[in-house]
């Protein structure tokens, strides 16, 4: 996941592709929905993992803002980039046993995953409050958050295509990603 390496701290990126290389297999594998509301690229086979690209590449873009107002930390972009890696890897639910569709409460499900690792929780709730309104999580109640929320918006927009942190992965070639270097 090129996207990883927009995560400054060792340590952060570290945790968050332990807990990476431990997604379902379905999180590499399925669209990013079933509804048709994302964006075109991330409706078909591997979307969900060019939906969490996406996601990166919106949360670099808007970092300048957040800490250029003082709303964040570098420290706080690297954990909006974990939670943005991180934030549907549940998407379908249990990895044994998946829905055939994105269930309701994966961002709870994942935010649980994260709390039982040495991630700082701020990332959990990143995670858990990314759907706002939409799911059974809670509403996004401070920057981070807000960053995380407004980012999968964005990133989730039918009408926008965001570049994506290079290189493309080889399985994601039929997507019509295109690559940026975000470094």
């Amino acid at each position: 996941m090129p996207t990883i390496n927009l995560i400054d701290d060792g340590d952060v990126r570290h945790i968050v592709g332990e807990l990476t290389a431990d997604a379902p297999d379905y999180f590499w594998e399925v669209p990013a929905s079933t509804s048709g509301f994302h964006h075109p690229a991330c409706r078909n086979e591997r979307g969900l993992w060019a939906h969490t690209l996406m996601l990166s590449t919106v949360i670099d873009r808007l970092a300048d803002s957040y800490t250029g107002q003082g709303r964040l930390t570098e420290y706080d972009i690297d954990l909006a980039h974990a939670a943005a890696i991180l934030h549907d890897q549940r998407k379908n639910g249990d990895p044994l046993n998946p829905s055939p569709k994105s269930t309701s409460d994966h961002d709870l499900q994942m935010a649980e995953v994260v709390l039982e690792s040495d991630l700082d929780d701020a990332v959990a709730d990143a995670i858990a409050s990314h759907m706002g309104a939409w799911y059974d999580g809670p509403y996004p109640s401070n920057d981070l958050e807000d960053l995380v929320h407004t980012a999968d918006m964005v990133a989730s927009t039918a009408s926008i295509t965001p570049k994506v942190q290079g290189p493309i992965p080889e399985e994601l070639e039929h997507c019509g990603l295109e690559a940026t270097d975000l470094r």
